[in-house]
């Protein structure tokens, strides 16, 4: 048997070092695609290529941390991507992409989508669409980022810029109320003065009198919200004040809760900040509000108690004195209550810091199965707080030349009718840069006081003051302001401070005791 001359054809194979290298090239590639998947997923972004013309869109990216989807999940069809847009955005996300389609260029959207759980997050999506018409495939590329933690930070700068501004807002109403309360003010107690033996009409000045010094607390509650206002002690009754707050006290609470005040007679008084006080009422109603969401009932009881020795309660200590209680027992509907979400409360927190600074005590605990917040002021005295009518007003022995400069007319022409009836030469002026010009022009006028408000327009009392002094270093300056907060900024500069609204008889003694020295 004849053997065949032909031979099988042999495959050529790649040798060895081809194949080494090739293996180095694929190495090499899958780790720069893992370095770029990787620094794709590290900057928390998203990244889409969809084909139009094959309905296939590849994801890589952060699609698992911020959606909780693996891109695998999503590969397909583009449809996949947008069933998971929340509903009310899925219309205008359709319009969009359509005319980027018809379009082609630049796009930027902003919508919610699901993840996983049924959660929603808001997206930013920017992407750019290559047509035909460019010499490529129909391609959208987009780039996706959670945008929800931003927005929801912006939401709480522009909260905060509202605030800013209301704040402003309300320390300028203030500041205006403050000047029309001591026209009131002032006024009624000039013709309680002129009214002799009249009841009657002694009477209703009094309760026009009471009724100002009311709005005059309001006021204060309102500067109180927008900053915290300097520290102004002095004798206080605690009953008086928890008589008077309880109209807005109900109102806090709501009508769920009932609020109950009890035994407010008979108080000693205590040294406190009358509105950091009234504020810190404020605070616990709103505290107790937002605990007893259900509804329920605050009973306030106010006590006398004296300590013969220090008493510990749990990591407080009270020492022996004569104390003010006030004791609030919440009552709420709600059988499950969590007393640690008083004890945390944001409220009762802002209070204690208050109580601390006119130093009482505030501690939250329970007893006999109730929440209870119990607050302790040390006591001045066992016995009522004089008013203001007490003490006989401390008038100037001879009659001087006053510099009165203050922007409210109704203001100004008060003080100035107080002034001169008291034997005053007054020379006014509605701000700082006018009273300036009349010493400018009558540089014969020496004045022995200036009185000036701090803020007005042009130039405010403070600045006036540093200029007048230098010009007439002899006179003595009072400085005037509905600004709780000023009141340290005048001392600091060396200067006499009466805070509005002022009385008639604070008025004459300040004057008084300022032109004798």
């Amino acid at each position: 048997m004849k053997k065949s001359n032909t031979e099988p054809a042999v495959k050529d194979f790649p040798d060895a070092d081809k194949i080494s290298a090739l293996d180095s090239e694929l190495r090499s590639l899958r780790q720069s695609r893992l370095r770029v998947e990787g620094t794709v997923e590290a900057t928390g972004l998203i990244l889409r290529e969809w084909d139009t013309s094959t309905d296939e869109a590849l994801y890589c990216g952060a699609a698992e941390s911020v959606l909780g989807i693996f891109p695998h999940e999503l590969m397909g069809s583009f449809e996949k991507w947008v069933l998971l847009i929340h509903a009310d955005d899925r219309a205008e996300y359709r319009k969009e992409i359509q005319r980027v389609l018809t379009e082609g260029g630049p796009f930027e959207i902003e919508y919610r989508i699901r993840k996983r759980g049924n959660k929603h997050t808001l997206l930013l999506e920017r992407g750019y669409f290559i047509d035909p018409s460019q010499g490529a495939h129909p391609v959208l590329s987009s780039m996706m980022s959670d945008v929800s933690h931003l927005r929801d930070l912006e939401s709480r700068v522009r909260k905060s810029q509202r605030v800013e501004a209301f704040s402003q807002l309300t320390g300028g109403v203030a500041h205006d109320f403050n000047n029309m309360l001591s026209v009131v003010i002032g006024y009624a107690q000039i013709l309680m003065e002129e009214s002799g033996d009249n009841k009657e009409r002694l009477g209703f000045l009094g309760e026009i009198e009471k009724a100002a010094m009311r709005a005059s607390s309001l006021t204060n509650q309102l500067l109180a919200f927008s900053k915290p206002p300097a520290t102004r002690k002095g004798s206080l009754q605690l009953g008086e004040l928890l008589r008077e707050l309880v109209k807005m006290l109900d109102r806090l609470l709501g009508e769920k809760i009932v609020l109950k005040i009890e035994g407010s007679h008979g108080l000693w008084a205590v040294q406190a900040d009358r509105s950091q006080i009234e504020q810190v009422f404020i605070n616990l109603a709103v505290a107790c509000r937002e605990v007893m969401a259900e509804g329920g009932q605050v009973l306030i009881t106010p006590t006398n108690e004296a300590h013969g020795e220090a008493t510990h309660f749990r990591d407080h200590v009270l020492p022996a004195g004569s104390y003010v209680r006030i004791s609030l027992a919440l009552m709420p509907e709600s059988t499950k209550y969590p007393i640690r979400n008083l004890e945390k409360n944001r409220s009762v927190s802002a209070a204690r810091a208050v109580i601390e600074q006119n130093e009482g005590l505030l501690f939250v605990h329970t007893e006999g199965g109730q929440p209870r917040i119990n607050i302790y002021f040390p006591s001045v005295a066992e016995g009522l707080v004089p008013t203001r009518h007490d003490a006989t007003p401390k008038r100037a022995s001879k009659a001087a030349t006053i510099l009165l400069v203050e922007d409210d007319s109704s203001l100004r022409q008060f003080s100035k009718t107080v002034l001169a009836r008291l034997g005053h030469h007054v020379v006014e002026a509605v701000d700082g840069e006018e009273a300036l010009n009349i010493l400018e022009q009558n540089p014969d006028l020496m004045a022995d006081l200036l009185i000036a408000d701090m803020v007005m327009p042009r130039m405010g009392g403070l600045e006036l003051a540093k200029v007048f002094s230098k010009k007439q270093p002899h006179a003595t300056i009072l400085l005037v302001s509905g600004y709780p907060e000023q009141q340290g900024i005048a001392s600091h500069s060396g200067y006499a401070f009466l805070k509005k609204p002022f009385a008639v008889g604070e008025l004459i003694t300040r004057v008084g005791s300022l032109l004798a020295n």
